[in-house]
């Protein structure tokens, strides 16, 4: 039904996105102590930011490890519909971490070295961090970058349309805070031989001032899709048409009339549609006839956990929307 769902493991077991939570968290711990005490040695403000930017993504890290376990919880009576939402949740948190402490402080801290531009010392210890840096968050980012185009081959769609429709946040959040680790060092590397080489001092801060809009555009992407996936967001098109095709071809059903479907969760989706029985059958054998149907799509399509079909008649049906007007309406 959905991406997620149809490339999930589809078992039991260790949710895959921890591999990439857990990979992201030890690099960023190891390269968040390395950067400080550089930062502090060479009295880099790019350093610094980066120092910040590291420090912001393990707490990430933090945040979607209570994500993935705190959302794997089952139904009860106080959540029916289960804790799938919490993922999102605290994906949102995260994303607000990297807003402020990434972001807001890392183009402050750019523009306080503008004004008041700091001297280079220990130029080889900022290189040699920053080399390590770029190493180990690339081995980060592979895994993270693996687990991605795993999952949208199985789902049968481009890595970058998975990136957008993704309705689990875990493994997109770290693909994208690796991805901007190894730009950033990369950034603040270069801005160090800049000033060693030239001796001008503009190229730290400006590397500064691009890192902390580097992680305010992802802050603010991974804001609105969390907050998109909080707000009920429905399920892709396609995915929507599919399960049409899937009620259609069931024995019984003669037409699919209004359908809707929203995520749940990462891999979880609660569809409602109103079905069209085929002529001739009694109450009890449209009863179950529904029954069988939901029983069938639900075993058989992973991602939907809730299914409500309601029999209607051709006459009561929920008519579709009417077309939008076209442009020369009322003309002639």
């Amino acid at each position: 039904m959905t991406d997620d769902a149809r490339a999930g493991d589809g078992g039991p077991g260790r949710d895959a996105s921890l591999t990439s939570v857990f990979a992201a968290l030890a690099a960023n711990m190891a390269i968040a102590v390395a950067k400080g005490i550089a930062a502090a040695l060479t009295g880099s403000a790019a350093l610094f930011a980066e120092t910040l930017h590291t420090v912001a993504d393990a707490g990430n890290e933090v945040f979607l490890y209570v994500a993935i376990r705190r959302s794997e919880r089952p139904p009860d009576a106080s959540h029916p519909l289960g804790y799938g939402p919490e993922r999102w949740y605290w994906a949102l948190l995260a994303a607000i971490g990297m807003f402020v402490v990434g972001g807001a402080v890392s183009i402050f801290e750019g523009i306080n070295a503008l004004i008041h531009p700091r001297e280079l010392e220990a130029f080889w210890v900022g290189v040699v961090v920053l080399v390590i840096a770029i190493v180990l968050d690339g081995l980060s980012r592979t895994v993270a970058v693996r687990e991605l185009r795993g999952r949208a081959s199985r789902a049968g769609v481009p890595l970058r349309q998975y990136l957008a429709e993704s309705s689990d946040p875990t493994v997109t959040t770290v693909y994208l805070e690796d991805s901007i680790d190894v730009l950033g060092a990369s950034l603040a590397l270069v801005a160090l031989v800049l000033h060693k080489v030239t001796g001008i001092e503009i190229f730290d801060p400006i590397a500064t001032l691009i890192i902390g809009g580097m992680l305010t555009y992802v802050a603010i992407r991974l804001t609105g899709r969390n907050r998109a996936l909080l707000t009920n967001q429905a399920v892709a098109a396609r995915y929507v048409e599919q399960l049409r095709e899937d009620l259609v071809a069931q024995p019984g059903i003669a037409a699919v009339h209004d359908i809707e479907a929203v995520h749940l969760g990462p891999t979880s989706v609660m569809a409602a549609a109103e079905v069209e029985v085929r002529d001739g059958m009694t109450a009890d054998d449209v009863a179950d006839t529904l029954a069988v149907v939901r029983d069938t799509l639900c075993g058989a399509v992973p991602a939907i956990t809730r299914l409500y079909l309601t029999p209607v008649t051709r006459a009561t049906a929920t008519p579709a929307a009417p077309p939008e007007p076209s442009g020369d309406a009322g003309q002639g």
